[in-house]
């Protein structure tokens, strides 16, 4: 394991390098790359056709828990939620999950097998949020859902330092700023905040510069653009831009009281930009922060455990994190 800095010792984050990919990891990229790729390129180059979005979580249904774990559905105010326990997950902590998506799509079905192996290795329940989303919902309504998944969590008893928010893609954007609202309305902020791949800035500007310099599967340039336009348009007329014309970014907000944040990446995916921007602006901030990069990994591979070893390998060392700085 290999380790690297991005700006001075003093204010940059802890960086661990993680060699590959496998050979099943290859495979399973280059699948990628024939299959969902062109569905995101025709989506970003057609955005406004009735795209069924809610389809692909409907599609996702057979998916299970992993073995031993148990999941029983919760409302919250204004989305539906699920509680989700993983073999040996019989701690005092406990974990908020929020999904990725592109803020279009997912759900409760499509993570809950990959929310189940967190659960387990985090030895930690957790309460999965299927919070609203674009374009019925613009991203302020999303936060709200992800903050009251939260506030539930505090009205049954935890304290905030047995509190663990993860997320990945979309779902990392969702976690940094259900820590940084919760903190700016008095709830306080958790224990410790995961990211997996997060998309953190909603400009494309960096990101599109770095297109021809990463060998992503998935992303392609017009579906990155399409997705800011949406993002700003809903949120514009039905929601709040920051001053800029923007929606929200964490990394504009007040991140120096930050709990320790985990950040796992592909080294080469399009959302490895968000992924060292939000590091290092929380480590020059004053706080905690570790970036793993996994070289040759494509976005989320952690959701595809069943079939390539690193997917695994990602999961555990977010259980070993959150066991570190949370007790159980």
């Amino acid at each position: 394991m290999g380790k690297s800095a991005l700006r001075s010792p003093i204010s940059s984050p802890t960086i661990d390098v993680l060699p590959g990919p496998s050979l099943q990891s290859r495979a399973l990229r280059a699948a990628l790359q024939v299959t969902v790729r062109p569905v995101l390129q025709t989506w970003g180059a057609l955005p406004n056709l009735p795209w069924p979005y809610g389809l692909i979580d409907t599609i996702a249904t057979p998916l299970r828990a992993i073995g031993g774990s148990t999941v029983r559905p919760r409302k919250l105010t204004n989305c539906d939620a699920e509680w989700v326990r993983g073999p040996g997950a019989d701690s005092d902590r406990v974990l908020l999950y929020l999904h990725g998506g592109a803020f279009i799509c997912c759900g409760l079905h499509t993570h809950r097998r990959l929310v189940s192996r967190i659960s387990a290795v985090c030895k930690a329940p957790a309460l999965s949020v299927d919070y609203r989303m674009l374009p019925e919902n613009p991203i302020t309504e999303s936060i709200e859902d992800c903050l009251d998944g939260y506030q539930l969590l505090l009205d049954l008893g935890y304290r905030n330092d047995q509190i663990v928010i993860v997320g990945d893609s979309a779902g990392g954007y969702m976690a940094l700023m259900t820590a940084i609202v919760a903190n700016e309305r008095g709830i306080g902020y958790p224990a410790a905040v995961v990211c997996q791949s997060p998309f953190v800035d909603t400009d494309p500007e960096r990101k599109l510069e770095r297109l021809g310099n990463v060998r992503d599967p998935l992303f392609p340039a017009n579906g990155l653009m399409s997705l800011a336009e949406l993002m700003t348009k809903v949120e514009g007329e039905r929601g709040h831009l920051d001053e800029y014309g923007r929606v929200r970014r964490p990394l504009d907000a007040d991140l120096s009281g930050m709990p320790p944040v985990l950040i796992q990446a592909g080294a080469d995916e399009l959302l490895v930009v968000d992924a060292e921007l939000i590091a290092t602006e929380i480590a020059d901030q004053g706080a905690e922060c570790t970036l793993q990069l996994f070289e040759g990994q494509f976005h989320v591979f952690q959701a595809a455990a069943d079939l390539i070893p690193e997917g695994q390998q990602a999961i555990d060392m977010i259980g070993e994190f959150v066991r570190e700085h949370v007790a159980g």
